[in-house]
């Protein structure tokens, strides 16, 4: 339970969003002045130029013939597993345990869609080429594992998976929803690089870009000719792109160029905070924009010890921590966007500190969780 008077009385948050405390109203108003300055006019159920010229971009920076975009990607995640059930004639996907489809959407490839998952992979690690077996629709492969700190394959293993799932005759899906911050770890290869041999590729448009919302879903063009019509059929042909649309188109280009900066922010931060007694930083370094702070308790006592650091001093370290599979040991996610470039680390390391005094003394001596 977030108290959000606490938050906002702090002069430093680091919850999301990522790139500022910049108001709605704010966000709105330079959506709108973007708009006038490009000449863009209403458009009406995702027909128009602006539309098409970012479905251009992201298709072209991924590599791929072709792109649709969806105000959500749990319902371009969805399509994409649906077309390749109808394709290959399964039923069944392969997702890590960790997949944002098993843990955050009530199992929607089931309920929604008629699928069922298996679930391949260790918890704790990336997916390796002999996860994926062979007779299923499809396989989803997360870049980066948000629940693994933002932990990646390095560049022979993702080829091994791509080899592997070819060898299976196995579809692949990418899950890129971050994959934005992915190029310096894979040494500046292209996003098409990365992207190939996939079959087909989700990324948002909120989550690192930090526009208004919308996702996008690219492949082959026969796959999203067919992605379109379940667009419709789901309600996601919606009325008007704005504020979407457009503030992606205004955000991409920028924040695209920032990466490789908040990347090193990442580890940066990371490194200041390894040397603090009872919290763990996973991975270490960190890989992408992303990092988790692990510590040894649940996710309620994390919490509460969080709002003792926002009190003392006067830092709000995130809105949630997540309980891990070997409980009980939960983590703090941190997520460099611009907002923490201008932070100074002194401030965050003795808010880190605060936060991992409360925990310990929130365990007794030989126990290994809180009363």
């Amino acid at each position: 339970m977030i108290d959000a008077g606490l938050r906002a009385g702090c002069d430093i948050s680091l919850g999301f969003p990522h790139h500022g405390a910049e108001t709605a109203a704010d966000h709105l108003r330079a959506v709108a002045d973007y708009m006038d300055r490009e000449g863009f006019a209403t458009e009406m159920y995702l027909g128009g130029p602006m539309v098409a010229a970012l479905e251009a971009k992201i298709a072209g920076l991924l590599g791929k013939p072709a792109a649709m975009w969806c105000p959500t990607g749990t319902m371009a995640q969805g399509i994409a597993a649906r077309i390749h059930a109808a394709r290959t004639g399964r039923n069944r996907i392969q997702l890590h345990p960790t997949s944002h489809l098993e843990l955050h959407e009530e199992q929607g490839y089931h309920f929604a869609h008629g699928l069922d998952a298996t679930l391949i992979g260790e918890w704790s690690s990336p997916l390796a080429a002999d996860d994926l077996q062979p007779g299923a629709a499809c396989a989803f492969i997360e870049l980066p594992q948000r629940h693994n700190g933002g932990a990646l394959p390095v560049w022979g293993a993702l080829d091994a998976i791509k080899v592997r799932g070819q060898a299976l005759n196995l579809p692949m899906h990418l899950d890129g929803a971050r994959i934005w911050s992915t190029r310096p770890f894979y040494d500046d290869r292209s996003y098409g690089e990365i992207c190939e041999g996939f079959a087909s590729v989700y990324v948002s448009l909120y989550k690192d870009i930090g526009a208004a919302g919308g996702a996008v879903l690219a492949g082959d063009a026969d796959f999203i000719a067919e992605a379109r019509l379940w667009l419709a059929r789901f309600g996601g042909r919606i009325i008007s792109p704005a504020p979407m649309v457009p503030d992606a188109l205004r955000l991409l280009d920028r924040r695209l160029e920032l990466m490789p900066a908040l990347v090193k922010r990442a580890r940066n931060l990371a490194a200041a905070l390894t040397g603090i007694e009872g919290v763990t930083v996973t991975p270490d370094p960190p890989q992408v924009n992303m990092f988790h702070l692990r510590l040894p308790c649940d996710a309620s006592t994390a919490e509460r010890a969080r709002d003792d650091a926002a009190r003392q001093t006067g830092v709000w370290l995130g809105n949630r921590f997540w309980d891990l599979e070997d409980a009980p040991v939960c983590a703090l996610e941190i997520t460099a966007g611009e907002y923490l470039l201008g932070l100074p680390d002194a401030r965050l390391v003795d808010a880190v500190t605060v936060l991992a005094g409360h925990v310990a003394a929130a365990i007794r001596p030989g126990q290994t969780k809180p009363e």
